[in-house]
């Protein structure tokens, strides 16, 4: 499984990064980059059974002050 996963990011690096290259879009690239790392990972992370943290809480503790301030506007 872990063969396949890497294989299958590879494939998408092969067919896209060259391209990006080749027109020196280096941003593009570089965003390409991190994202295409992030994503490794975090397929790597669930075919181990890793334990991963809930985005929810992060969404929480960003927009609950938010929340609050909009709720002292309102009411």
């Amino acid at each position: 499984m872990l063969i396949l996963i890497v294989l299958g990011f590879l494939s998408i690096a092969y067919l896209d990064a060259p391209t990006l290259w080749q027109k020196k879009e280096w941003r593009e690239l570089t965003v390409m980059g991190i994202i295409w790392t992030l994503g490794l990972a975090l397929a790597l992370a669930v075919a181990l059974n890793l334990p991963l943290p809930s985005p929810a809480k992060l969404l929480a503790r960003v927009f609950g002050p938010l929340t609050e301030w909009l709720s002292g506007l309102i009411g």
